[in-house]
């Protein structure tokens, strides 16, 4: 005859930092509803508590970028709606990986409470949560659950243009049309390696997620195993870019669930099985490819800043717009370089020549011309000289960098730059003391 609950104790090779061995303690599901406490009264000197919270985002183990350390981040919230970021470490992720599942709701009690820098909170908490091998976790029947799935704000595709490059990030849900082959990319941190997935929604609005490093081999390995099923996901923390009029992509607070049990994800996958004809179609046309700055609007009269303005902005402010006359100097005096044509590096090798590349280690790289152009931005308030590399600068003076690279003469930039001195909105400026748009 079961009590209160049943406890069950799993003893399990655990060795703390002092060489010790732990046992994990979990619950099976209670009979009875529990005393509890908020979330929001917890803090790091609340004593012997226990809080009752479903499980809302699960994301998979990786490992940091500084350290090997390998973590687990999850969020919970309470009936309140008040939300705690929890963490699991090293050899506690396993043993709590059929212990919290997504959507179930918990008793969960003796965890480390430590406060969190703002740089790394993704709940609206001032507190986070460390889970490990001490913690006691009781799954909570249907019965005395009381915390129903939270509703999901998820985002039109065709609302993209309100993200486009903004500090908000997004929860959005679609099918997994297509997967793309993981590729090298150049950035200004080196090559990085991403993967892209055609995603569309029920107005069959196609638009590419790009995977980025550990969720290639985690999330995204797992979402193409499963590509012939066409599966549903939902991407929560998603970043929207101006790439191709507007697309996803993942940030490293980024979390998705494949195939949701939520009913946004049953209404999708029943639309799914009448539209998968047109499925093939959306990926032969490549209708997704855009122009990058067809989806931006113009900003409004606030979010225009002058140029006396750019060195009083907040440090994490690293984008803003401004309205200024844009004339080349004549400072200028090469407007390309050669450079590998993989990670656009710098290099002497002569034009068109293949080479290894000391840089980002391509064995058959080509020696090519890229664009360097630096302009001047002014308004009534002052200038500041901004530098244009690659595409962007290409498509600014409407020529090739091979077009500059043989007729560099002087009269030939002297006709660009008065093509060029004109009014212009400006986007994305990166604030370096020197202005880069790359």
């Amino acid at each position: 005859m079961l009590s209160e609950y049943a406890c069950l104790i799993l003893t399990l090779p655990c060795i703390t930092g002092h060489g010790l061995t732990c046992s994990l303690r979990t619950r099976v599901a209670t009979t009875m509803s529990r005393q509890h406490i908020s979330l929001k009264d917890i803090t790091i000197g609340t004593k012997r508590w226990t809080a009752k919270v479903i499980m809302e985002a699960k994301g998979m183990p990786r490992s940091s970028q500084r350290s090997p350390v390998k973590y687990q981040r999850m969020i919970l919230r309470d009936s309140a709606g008040t939300k705690v970021q929890a963490t699991i470490f090293e050899s506690d992720i396993d043993k709590f990986s059929d212990v919290l599942t997504l959507y179930k709701t918990y008793y969960i009690s003796n965890v480390v409470v430590k406060t969190i820098l703002s740089q790394y909170r993704i709940a609206k908490n001032d507190y986070q949560w460390h889970i490990n091998s001490k913690t006691v976790v009781e799954e909570v029947t249907e019965e005395y659950s009381s915390i129903s799935v939270p509703p999901y704000n998820f985002v039109s595709f065709s609302e993209f243009s309100k993200y486009i490059n903004s500090d908000v990030y997004v929860d959005v849900i679609g099918v997994v049309i297509h997967a793309y082959p993981p590729r090298e990319i150049p950035t200004v941190n080196g090559p990085q390696k991403i993967q892209e997935l055609l995603l569309v929604d029920q107005q069959l609005i196609p638009k590419i997620l790009t995977m980025w490093d550990q969720f290639i081999e985690n999330e995204c390995a797992a979402i193409v195993k499963n590509i012939k099923s066409k599966p549903i996901i939902a991407a929560y923390r998603i970043r929207i870019v101006s790439f191709n009029g507007g697309s996803m992509s993942t940030k490293g607070s980024s979390t998705f669930v494949i195939n949701p049990d939520i009913p946004e994800a049953a209404r999708l996958k029943s639309w799914c099985v009448d539209n998968k004809a047109e499925f093939e179609q959306l990926t032969l046309k490549k209708s997704y490819v855009g122009s990058s700055s067809s989806a931006i609007k113009p900003p409004a009269s606030h979010e225009i800043i002058e140029v006396k303005d750019i060195q009083s902005l907040e440090e994490k402010q690293t984008t803003f717009w401004l309205q200024a006359k844009i004339s080349i100097p004549h400072s200028n005096k090469k407007y390309w370089y050669i450079a590998c044509n993989k990670c656009y590096r710098r290099t002497n090798i002569d034009y068109k020549q293949t080479f290894d590349c000391v840089h980002c280690a391509e064995k058959q790289a080509t020696a090519m011309p890229r664009c360097l152009l630096k302009v001047q931005l002014s308004d009534k308030t002052g200038a500041l000289i901004a530098t244009l590399f690659g595409e962007n600068a290409e498509k600014f003076i409407c020529c090739s960098a091979e077009t500059l690279m043989q007729n560099s003469t002087e009269w030939y930039i002297y006709l660009l730059s008065i093509f060029l001195f004109f009014s212009k909105y400006m986007r994305n400026l990166r604030k370096f003391g020197q202005i880069k748009i790359i």
